[in-house]
């Protein structure tokens, strides 16, 4: 897997904008410093840029399309196909995914008209095992999958 940062985001306030960082760090078992959600399964989210592009360019968004808020946004990364207990090095941190895929909910329309939603399947979950910084264009790199732990 060859992979890189391809953005940063932080967002203090969980309903306000997000900011846009060229580096972060990473707290082990919190999340990134600064980000309003801390601790839990759900530290982080991860997202590729081809799935960020396509939320984009869709004429009948999904539901939480606008309040999607993914911190690290990762190009080359194969989102939903990283299972759960999956790890990986993201320049000096080291992340587990505890989620692979985002729940839909039954009021959004392309739940409801059945279409397919690339974001339900790839945006991946992670909590940072080992703290560490991050900045774009570090490096990716899968550590283990569950079963080689």
């Amino acid at each position: 897997m060859t992979a890189k940062v391809a953005g940063l985001f932080r967002y203090p306030n969980k309903s306000g904008p997000g900011e846009s960082l060229n580096r972060a760090e990473l707290i082990a078992g919190q999340g990134m410093a600064g980000n309003f959600c801390q601790g839990g399964e759900r530290q982080l989210c991860l997202l590729t840029g081809e799935i960020r592009g396509w939320m984009v360019e869709q004429v009948d968004p999904g539901l939480c399309f606008a309040r999607f808020k993914e911190n690290i946004r990762i190009d080359g990364l194969p989102g939903g196909l990283l299972p759960t207990g999956a790890r990986l090095r993201v320049g000096g941190a080291i992340l587990q995914v505890s989620q692979n895929r985002k729940h839909c909910h039954g009021d959004c329309p392309l739940f409801a008209s059945r279409k397919d939603c690339r974001l339900a399947q790839t945006a991946v979950f992670a909590a940072v095992e080992k703290g560490g910084m991050v900045k774009t264009e570090d490096e990716v790199h899968l550590i283990d999958l569950p079963g080689d732990i």
